[in-house]
């Protein structure tokens, strides 16, 4: 059962709300006196003036620029080239780059398996009630071939750009025994809107030694009385481990990631510091504690969120390099109160928050919605900067140990490692081969770079 059935697309990036006056050019607002015909010229000037007013980078937008310019290029050209994430999207056709998850409701990597020394694909995730979960796609499948070309070291990228042109996608699917690769048919994936993000709950018993297991793909504040429920369940069958995996979960609200510390940070009030945002000499600096970040936008209240507290004293994260954005908060923000064992990948890297603006003025005249980095983020230690990624303790490729299980199936290789070290038994030997077995293309970490879903 998914946490959240979803009625429109959640955050790619982690988004801030609540301390700006974020919709840019509301009525009152003091703007270019522009008439008859909107120009690129009147739609890049608000671009610039809003970037000048929220930007974390305000103060090094160039002096010089070329308004007349179309406003998807202009405003790749004004951005610092240390943004990797702020994007602007018009509603009449979108300028953000989908991903296989986005448009079919999967990822996939492609490496060279080691044994045959064959270029490969293989899905890493499939989402519930999805396109690609309607034509048979699951978890752990291997395919050769995109729309009838064979995968190659030289043409993974490229044939990644052909998965997305059209509306639909051909996968020649494939077994491999012993190193020997079988095609076994084709899997026809049509292009559709995913409503449901994939969440996987469960508790381990080890001979009383109760461990919980958390998967989910975003975070969502529609989902904190979800967490709840979760929650209540963990806590009364006694779990006193927690397995958070979010190796594929590509971030969302702040306040949803909040809501989720509250309930595994031991030991704490609702006025202990969670997070702390850092912007431009407009947005200054700004500390919020549990409470006030996991109640915005009418979130539930502390005291029912820390009810359900587990009282843990250690917390192992799954990660790998699609796991970013607010994923990445929980992971750093919670280091100051528990010992964090993350096993996996090296994350996305993203220690930044976005806003949304867009012109709110009757009538309206921009027909634009820019999504901005206006604050970098850090814990109540003021520990952050980890734009290169949080790297795990112990590193590990999960497609360097296969084949790949369903999320919270107990013997998927890393997993079972990770409850083998919970439990005190002969962990699993699990391998790294990243000099034997590259990764060509990771359509996952592709997803959490991108801004491919539609945001409020």
């Amino acid at each position: 059962m998914a946490l959240h059935t979803y009625v429109k697309k959640a955050y790619i990036f982690t988004f801030f709300t609540g301390a700006l006056a974020l919709n840019s050019c509301k009525k009152n607002d003091t703007v270019e006196p522009f008439t008859g015909p909107v120009t690129n010229a009147e739609i890049n000037t608000w671009v610039m003036d809003s970037l000048k007013r929220y930007y974390y980078w305000a103060d090094n937008l160039p002096g010089s620029v070329k308004p007349d310019q179309e406003p998807v290029p202009f405003f790749s050209s004004v951005i610092n080239t240390a943004d990797r994430f702020s994007f602007i999207t018009s509603a009449a056709s979108s300028s953000l780059k989908a991903t296989s998850r986005s448009k079919y409701g999967f990822d996939y990597v492609v490496f060279t398996e080691p044994k045959s020394k064959q270029v490969i694909g293989l899905v890493t995730l499939v989402l519930n009630a999805s396109p690609a979960q309607t034509a048979g796609l699951r978890r752990g499948r291997y395919f050769t071939q995109i729309n009838g070309t064979t995968l190659t070291s030289a043409n993974a990228v490229n044939l990644q750009a052909d998965l997305l042109k059209n509306t639909s996608v051909q996968l020649m699917q494939a077994s491999i025994e012993n190193g020997v690769i079988k095609e076994t048919g084709t899997a026809n994936v049509l292009e559709g809107r995913t409503l449901e993000e994939s969440s996987v709950y469960k508790v381990f018993d080890n001979n009383g030694k109760k461990t919980a297991y958390l998967f989910f793909t975003i975070f969502n504040n529609a989902d904190r009385n979800a967490y709840i429920s979760v929650f209540s369940g963990f806590k009364a069958a006694g779990v006193t481990d927690l397995i958070l995996d979010m190796r594929y979960n590509a971030g969302g609200e702040v306040a949803a990631a909040a809501a989720l510390c509250s309930m595994i940070a031991p030991n704490i009030n609702q006025t202990m510091p969670f997070i702390e945002y850092r912007g431009n000499k407009n947005a200054a600096v700004r500390k919020e504690g549990f409470a006030t970040a996991a109640q915005a936008e009418g979130g539930p209240a502390f005291s029912n969120l820390y009810q359900q507290n587990l009282s843990l004293k250690r917390l192992f994260v799954l990660t790998t390099g699609a796991t970013a954005s607010a994923a990445e908060l929980v992971i750093n923000n919670l280091k100051p109160y528990i010992n964090v064992i993350q096993i996996g990948q090296t994350t996305l890297g993203k220690d930044e928050a976005s806003i949304t603006i867009s012109d709110k003025r009757t009538p309206k005249r921009i027909n634009w919605t820019m999504y901005p980095i206006v604050y970098k983020l850090y814990n109540a230690l003021g520990a952050g900067n980890y734009s290169g990624g949080i790297t795990p303790a112990e590193t590990v490729n999960e497609w360097d140990n296969l084949p790949l299980q369903p999320f919270g199936n107990e013997f998927d290789p890393i997993l079972k490692h990770t409850l083998a070290l919970i439990n005190g038994s002969e962990a699993l030997s699990i391998t790294s081969r990243q000099t034997k077995n590259a990764e060509l293309y990771n359509s996952a970490s592709d997803y959490a770079a991108k801004a491919a879903l539609n945001v409020k």
